[in-house]
């Protein structure tokens, strides 16, 4: 797998002028002294709907933009394909790219579903003989097979859409751009959809995705990028770009400020997390440890306003930003009652069974809502080593029970 970049922005913004009316003045005596004047200078303010964007994806990785309406992400996931252009940087993009944005947009009403497949699939890229070798597994994905041969007028708007996914995904793009597909029809074709997208990730194919359903962002992405009224605000793994958005909307619903902070630590300060340690069983400080052996997380905290609503919780990831685990106090079933001076929370692990490799841990002290009182990402790093370099990331105790091969059995 190559390891140049599939999508690359360097500083892209994005400013879209007003529309303006051409020959028109707001008056004679604007038309007389100034009007070309004005006409220009609204055409140089418009709207800055994306400002200084950076983003590398590499092939194979799925990457999610997030934030609320208006804060520029379908913006963005049109610039990378290649339906708008950048005011301001550069963007690249390597290989086929498929944009599954305004599925069916190129339908033709009037023409059956098969026909606008055939048509769809050639505007994607594929020859007339690859999409006719290919319609049987088109149609068959869309579910729609006793209407293949009506009219697109006819469908109706999930039936539009199911084709429209089907004809993008077959092409097996490098790219592919996604911006709420799955938030259509039933559950059934929900689940094709997540399975297509898996294969996609295993071939290699680089997806940046825009979704409002934040589990589905962290069940399907490693990184995220969060974006505010165009800007971006936090961009690192998607478990904390989405734990960052959700506590500014729960302050924003609040009334409050949002979280104050960098990109890898916010919060409102009324919960500090002072410290945040591996430790062995002894209770000494761990930085290398053996796969499966016990080892506690152990979060020092200083309650600065004391709460009744809050939870602790913890997320492990691999450097890459893989999501290995991730659990807090309210998923666990504890109650929260009264958080008040300063105290210790402790994690144990009777066995920590990670395949070797390094590791990144993240912290965090908020309410139930997520509204974070203090939220450390990488506040923890640590190293695991085993007898065997075992891929992936959970290593379990295992043992083979060969029952007709005939096999030497380990050494040692």
């Amino acid at each position: 797998m190559s390891t140049a970049p599939a999508i690359r922005l360097m500083g892209v913004s994005k400013n879209y002028p007003p529309l303006t009316r051409r020959g028109r003045l707001h008056s004679l005596k604007g038309a007389l002294l100034h009007g070309e004047l004005w006409r220009a200078q609204q055409e140089q303010q418009g709207f800055l709907a994306l400002s200084g964007v950076d983003l590398e994806i590499p092939p194979g990785e799925t990457f999610a933009v997030i934030g609320p309406n208006g804060s520029g992400k379908s913006t963005l996931l049109k610039l990378v394909a290649g339906i708008l252009r950048p005011t301001e940087g550069t963007v690249e993009v390597a290989g086929r790219v498929t944009a599954l944005i305004e599925l069916g947009a190129g339908f033709h009403p009037e023409i059956s579903g098969r026909d606008n497949a055939i048509i769809n699939g050639m505007m994607l890229g594929l020859s007339r003989t690859e999409v006719i070798r290919r319609l049987p597994e088109i149609i068959a994905f869309s579910g729609i097979e006793p209407f293949i041969d009506l009219p697109v007028k006819t469908y109706s708007s999930g039936m539009y859409v199911r084709l429209g996914f089907s004809v993008a995904v077959v092409v097996e793009p490098d790219v592919l751009v996604v911006d709420e597909i799955l938030a259509v029809g039933d559950e059934a074709f929900a689940h094709r959809c997540l399975e297509r997208i898996a294969r996609l990730q295993r071939r290699g194919t680089a997806i940046l995705l825009v979704s409002h359903d934040l589990a589905l962002v962290e069940q399907l992405a490693q990184r995220a990028l969060y974006l505010k009224g165009g800007t971006p605000v936090l961009t690192g793994a998607a478990g904390a770009a989405v734990a960052r958005y959700r506590s500014d909307v729960a302050s924003d619903e609040a009334g409050g400020e949002a979280a104050g902070g960098s990109s890898r630590r916010w919060g409102n300060g009324a919960v500090a997390l002072e410290s945040v340690e591996l430790l062995d069983v002894g209770g000494r400080p761990l930085r290398l440890l053996v796969s499966g052996e016990p080892a506690e997380i152990r979060i020092s905290y200083a309650v600065r306003i004391p709460q009744e609503d809050f939870v602790f919780g913890v997320a492990i990831r691999r450097e890459d930003g893989t999501h290995v685990f991730g659990t807090n106090t309210d998923l666990d079933g504890w109650r929260p009652e009264r958080l008040a001076g300063d105290g210790q929370i402790t994690l144990e692990f009777p066995r920590l069974e990670l395949a070797p490799g390094r590791y990144v841990v993240d912290a965090a002290v908020h309410a139930k809502n997520g509204l974070a009182y203090d939220y450390a990402c990488e506040v923890l790093s640590f190293t695991v080593a085993a007898p065997i370099g075992w891929p992936g990331c959970y290593a379990p105790r295992h043992h083979w029970q060969p029952r007709g091969p005939v096999m030497g059995p380990p050494s040692g």
